[in-house]
């Protein structure tokens, strides 16, 4: 059975069970299974009962107050692990904001979108409110649970699938690609490794930049992509032909916003638009596909490789400095505006022509005999 990993400090227990309350009804129809440290037995070994209970949990709900934030053992021990399994394992944390504290000023904490809707703590409504918001918060729960596939026998680890998956505009490629095992490992160690905000494939056209991506994409979601909450994916060639490009990112930055779920003002400005687009991506562990970039980036000579658009500039340098998954790029040239970057939070591949083993097999594949 599914299961919900409740991390609070002791002072706030009150809390705890209120919630307890609200999570009980779906236990007891058979929904969920709650953990919390009362539930060590007495004479039990505690520490160990806790790291086994966060790698058994789906989700991690952190309950959150000063008196949290302010705990050496929830921030020393059972935060590290948590995010830890988040990065590697897909665990979906949602913390509920209980009293107001300074929570918005946490580094692990800030990007992961809170309980209640927009942050605000519970403490401030009417026990009303309250008991509706909790109550929508355990069937958000119940509802990202019952998406969990049942897990194979041979399978040890099913990750919660994303909330929301849009990978329709990216290019059709062959499902079947050779040669390309070293870059398949590339990106699954940029998936798993938390510094790393995005990673870019350099090559000129038909090197297999976009099947490469295609491929990693397909076994991603064979996994439910491996914990990410959001996956979107964006070509700025149409089916890939050089006369149908997109030289601007209007378009683009128009469907992510509301893709992203962004219902405010558009700034007028582009690079506000960028900047405000990559705020809001960065709040959830997300996957991003930018496809053939290269309409965007000056042409060879002087400025090569530049960005020409300001939002799409501002965009990816504010996901070089704080991004919860990675965006994936691929252009014909290198990125220079997030250069600075290179080797801390992003990642430069330039992709080489398939060897005359590789060659040969795609040949093959094709009915080619020779």
């Amino acid at each position: 059975m599914s299961k919900v990993f409740i991390s609070y400090s002791h002072k706030d227990e009150d809390w705890k069970n209120r919630l307890l309350t609200h999570l009980g009804v779906l236990e007891k129809q058979g929904l969920l299974e709650i953990w919390d440290d009362r539930r060590i037995q007495g004479g039990d070994d505690w520490f160990p009962e806790i790291e086994n209970a966060i790698k058994s949990a789906h989700i991690a709900v952190p309950l959150i107050t000063a008196n949290f934030l302010t705990s050496s053992f929830i921030l020393g021990e059972e935060v590290p692990r948590l995010l830890e399994r988040r990065n590697n394992k897909g665990l979906r944390i949602m913390p509920l904001i209980i009293r107001p504290c300074a929570w918005k000023k946490v580094k692990w904490l800030s990007p992961i979108q809170a309980r209640p809707k927009d942050g605000r703590a519970l403490s401030g409504g009417t026990d009303f409110q309250i008991d509706t918001d909790l109550a929508a918060f355990a069937e958000e729960i119940c509802d990202i649970l019952n998406s969990i596939p049942t897990r194979p026998d041979n399978i040890k680890e099913v990750y919660v699938p994303p909330e929301k998956i849009e990978t329709t505009k990216l290019p059709t490629t062959d499902p079947i690609i050779f040669g390309r095992e070293k870059e398949l490992e590339i990106l699954d160690k940029a998936w798993k490794n938390p510094h790393t905000k995005i990673i870019s494939f350099i090559a000129w056209g038909g090197v297999g930049k976009t099947a490469l991506v295609n491929v990693w994409l397909n076994r991603m979601e064979e996994e439910n992509y491996r914990g990410a909450e959001l996956v979107y994916g964006w070509s700025f060639y149409s089916q890939g032909t050089r006369e149908d490009r997109q030289a601007s990112s209007d378009e683009f930055m128009n469907d992510a916003l509301k893709w992203f779920g962004y219902k405010g003002e558009r700034p007028s400005s582009q690079h506000e638009k960028g900047r405000l687009l990559a705020q809001i991506i960065s709040k959830r562990r997300t996957l991003l596909v930018l496809d053939g970039l290269e309409p965007l980036q000056y042409p060879p000579g002087e400025m090569q490789g530049y960005l020409k658009d300001q939002a799409m500039q501002a965009l990816l340098k504010g996901l070089a400095r704080s991004h919860n998954g990675v965006c994936i790029i691929t252009s014909r040239c290198k990125v220079e505006d997030i250069k600075s970057t290179e080797g801390r939070t992003t990642l430069t591949y330039e992709m080489e022509n398939l060897g005359e083993d590789a060659g040969i097999k795609v040949l093959k594949s094709h009915g080619i005999k020779g």
